[in-house]
Order: structure tokens, then sequence, then C-alpha cells
């Protein structure tokens, strides 16, 4: 039986004072379930976030990391600071990271395999846009991502990641795939895993359903046989609405 797994991504948001107000509504309500939870904030907010949550069960995540790991790339973080920030997880392949700074499935393939050797785990985002889904070929364009993505690592790697499907249409405009049509995506993705990796990898692996999941569509959209989890945008910055959708996943 896999856990479930809510992700926040804060996206350019957030406050200092954002990460004292979720923690009062999170941390009684996280204590009493089996359902993990990762904050990914700003990365300026990740070591004040761990402190915060210090004797926990919330995790925390950055939104992104470069594949190098130091040397002169201006802006970026390397995946050894984000461990000395307390960061546990990273986001790669991020939809809009593809989309407004033109990230290849080969750089993200460099990202993960960074994130694995520093003891980070990488949620792994695929989808299709709303034309490829329209053009009929969503299905091979998610499966390229996910082959680019995981091909050649090694089985005990490939547990430590997650996959997160997003579909890029879906982000942030309010409208979200029907809980079929997410469920129909999560068990293309988990048949292709048996053959990229295996069959235990397939049957264990985390897949999490990302695009305008909010306190009123999770209860169904994670009643899907499929879906063990969520990777919340806009919804996570709200303290009603995000702990709503991590007791709808530990219901």
């Amino acid at each position: 039986m896999r856990a479930k797994l809510i992700a926040a991504n804060w996206k350019m948001n957030g406050s200092f004072a954002l990460i004292d107000e979720m923690l009062k509504v999170l941390s009684p309500l996280v204590e009493k379930t089996t359902c993990e939870v990762v904050i990914c904030p700003p990365d300026v907010l990740l070591s004040s976030m761990k402190k915060a949550f210090e004797g926990t069960r919330i995790a925390v995540g950055a939104q992104n990391v470069h594949s190098e790991t130091s040397g002169a790339f201006t802006g970026e973080t390397s995946a050894p600071l984000l461990q000395e920030c307390g960061a546990q997880w990273c986001i790669v392949g991020h939809s809009e990271r593809r989309m407004l700074f033109g990230e290849t499935d080969e750089f993200i393939r460099s990202k993960t395999e960074t994130l694995l050797k520093h003891g980070i785990r990488p949620i792994l985002c695929v989808g299709e846009t709303l034309e490829q889904r329209e053009s009929g070929n969503h299905e091979e364009i998610v499966i390229a991502q996910l082959g680019k993505g995981l091909s050649g690592l090694a089985a005990d790697d490939q547990l430590r990641c997650v996959v997160a499907y997003e579909p890029v249409w879906a982000i942030g405009t309010g409208k979200t795939a029907s809980p079929e049509q997410a469920n129909s995506m999560h068990r293309v993705i988990r048949k292709e895993l048996e053959s990229l990796a295996s069959p235990e990898v397939a049957d264990k692996m985390q897949i999490l359903y990302g695009g305008s999941v909010n306190g009123g569509n999770a209860e169904t959209l994670l009643s899907q046989s499929e879906i063990d989890g969520a990777l919340v945008g806009g919804a996570a910055l709200k303290t009603d609405a995000f702990p709503q959708i991590v007791k709808r996943a530990a219901d």
C-alpha cells in the first residue's frame, strides 16, 4: 500500500509569517495521519522553515536546483547548499521551468542525478500541453518525459523518486483534469514504469496529480486508484484550503 503524499509548491510566494501560520494549522493534523506532507517554499525561506518544522512530520523541499554542485552560475542554487538548508525534497521538471526557462529533458535528468547523489528526493514533473492533448499524443509526450527522467537509474534511486503528473493546461487556470482523465494517465505512467524500471518500482512509486488541486476537488481526485497524492500550487498558500487537502488524503 502506497502512502499518500501531499506536496506544496509555494512558487514565488509565501513569507516568514506564513511559515508560522501554516505550522499552527498543519502540525496537529499531520501528527494524526500517515499521510506524508512536504512544503517547497522559495529558497530564501528554506532554513527558517526547516527550523520552524523541527520535530514535526512536515518535510521541507526546494523548487529548483542546478545540475552542477558549484561554479559561476549566478542566481542558481546547488544541491549541497539545499542540503545544508535542510531540503529533503526538490521539484524538477515543473512545466514553468520547462516553458519559461527552456529546461530540456536532458537538463532535468542531470538535476535528478545530482539530487540523488546528495540525498535529496526528486519530485519529477511530467505533463502535456492542451495542444498535445487535443492532438492525441499526450500519452506519448508524458512517456517520453518519464523515460528521459528515470531510465538507466539504479532501482534504489528510482524508488527514491516521485512522479507528479501535471497537465500543463490545468496549472493555475482553474481547470482540472477530470478524475477519470487523471487516473487514466497515472495508469499509463505506472504501466510504463514496469518496462522502464521494474514491476516492483511501478508498484511502489508514488505518482501525484498536480493542476488546480483544491479543497473542493481533492477528495474525488485522491480517491482514484492510481493517484497517490497531489502537488498543490495556489491552494498550498491558504491556511484553510491546504489542511483540507491533507485531511482528504488522510481520510
